[in-house]
């Protein structure tokens, strides 16, 4: 009787514990992961920022809030170690702000620091989303998930996955932009 308690019990552990995703502590892209050829050739182009998360209570997401959308626009090299980044953003009073920054890159690592903020690091990490990009941004005061996406609208697949991701971060504080109003113009 006890071995077959045992088993049922056996049996209805694995499938909870099956069924709940685990955390992939290795999903960091790493220069040995990296087809150094293509880095970051791949990230260049458009792309819209559609979530971030954060721990609760940090106020690392009050930046985003006032935002409807964003577009970026990537350029740079492998040779000039600059990936420098363009935005359109389109706040919720419907006005347009452009923004540019500068990631610097270093050699044989994906780790990008950002001109001007030494103590800020940029972390890449993959994604089951094809035409996505999770970043972890942090600094001394500052840790936050970012989601990029080639396409304004992702999978439930794809939102799903930078949940999980979140979760694994231990980010309660979620924020998905709403995007209902018209992109910013490039030129703005």
């Amino acid at each position: 009787m006890i071995v077959s308690a045992w088993r049922c019990f056996l049996y209805f552990y694995g499938l909870v514990f099956d069924s709940v995703p685990q955390c992939d502590r290795n999903d960091q892209l790493s220069a040995s992961r990296l087809n150094r050829t293509e880095f970051p050739l791949q990230y260049m182009g458009s792309w819209y920022f559609l979530a971030a998360a954060a721990e609760s209570g940090t106020g690392a997401l009050d930046i985003f809030k006032v935002m409807d959308n964003g577009q970026f626009m990537v350029q740079g090299s492998a040779e000039t170690e600059k990936l420098e980044f363009r935005a359109s953003i389109r706040v919720k009073d419907g006005s347009c702000v452009p923004r540019k920054w500068i990631y610097l890159l270093t050699e044989e690592s994906t780790e990008l620091r950002t001109e001007g903020h030494p103590d800020r690091l940029t972390e890449l990490f993959s994604c089951h989303c094809p035409e996505c990009v999770i970043l972890k941004e942090s600094d001394n005061t500052t840790s936050r998930l970012l989601l990029y996406s080639r396409s304004t609208h992702l999978d439930e697949d794809c939102m799903n996955d930078f949940l999980h991701k979140s979760k694994c971060e231990d980010y309660k504080e979620i924020l998905q932009l709403p995007q209902n109003l018209e992109k910013c113009p490039e030129d703005e």
